[in-house]
This record gives structure tokens, C-alpha cells and sequence, in this order.
């Protein structure tokens, strides 16, 4: 599991399972770069809630919120087309 992951996994579920998730995890992500964890660190972090919320009874039934993280995670990558994390380190 990666450095932080437990510490801020129901943060995470409370900010995915919410309205307007997208801008509120940015802002989050942001929080925690300024904070000192590496965009790699966090990306691991988003890589332990993508396996979680296949298991978590709020959230193994709903495809919606799978394909919604799913997407939302390619903007640390270089397939993030319409977005990127963190634009100012590399591409993970």
C-alpha cells in the first residue's frame, strides 16, 4: 500500500462520491504537491483507491464511479487529453 493511502482513503471516498468531485480533487492534489508528496507518491495513492473502490460496499456495484476515477486518474499520465494533474511535473 502507498505512503498515505490510510490516512487519507476516506477523504478520498468523500470527495469522489461527491458532486463535484472532479474540481475538489484537484484542489486536493494541489494541496498535498504544495504539502511535499511527489506527484508519483500521490498517483501510487490514487493506484490503492482505484483497487479499493472495487471492494467497497459504497462503491464495488457502480461502474459510474469506477470509469469516473478511471478517467480522472489519466490526467497523471500522458493520456490525459482534455486535463493534466500537476501540468508543471512530468507525466507519471
Amino acid at each position: 500500500m502507498s505512503r498515505g493511502f490510510t490516512d487519507h482513503k476516506e477523504k478520498m471516498f468523500t470527495i469522489l462520491l461527491s458532486e463535484d468531485f472532479h474540481d475538489r480533487l484537484l484542489e486536493w492534489i494541489n494541496h498535498l504537491s504544495t504539502s511535499g508528496m511527489s506527484k508519483k507518491d500521490i498517483y501510487e495513492m490514487f493506484l490503492d483507491f482505484h483497487r479499493e473502490i472495487q471492494v467497497d460496499s459504497r462503491t464495488k456495484n457502480n461502474e459510474g464511479v469506477y470509469d469516473r476515477l478511471s478517467d480522472f486518474m489519466d490526467g497523471f499520465t500522458a493520456w490525459g487529453k482534455s486535463f493534466k494533474i500537476l501540468p508543471d511535473k512530468p507525466n507519471i
